[in-house]
């Protein structure tokens, strides 16, 4: 309507954690679908083995912790099958 002011939008910023599978191990599958049915993201190896990961935070920090406690509770050494870029 003409005159009329629209409330602000709210946006929530996204951040990108990348990941890369250091072993094509099943135990890395496990992994990336855990963080993807916790976190509700998708987390698919793409080129060379990365892995890039959406995650709904506005800081880089919150986001890499989100996806680090995710793997810290899988109970599998997930250092020997990612590693956070």
């Amino acid at each position: 309507m003409p005159g009329r002011r629209r409330g602000r939008a709210s946006l929530r910023a996204a951040v990108i954690v990348m990941l890369r599978v250091k072993s094509w191990e099943p135990e890395a599958f496990r992994l990336l679908e855990l963080i993807g049915s916790e976190l509700h993201v998708e987390a698919y190896p793409q080129t060379a083995g990365f892995v890039p990961i959406s995650v709904d935070r506005s800081r880089y920090k919150d986001a890499e912790a989100d996806v680090v406690r995710v793997l810290e509770a899988s109970g599998i050494p997930w250092r020997d099958h990612l590693e956070l870029r």
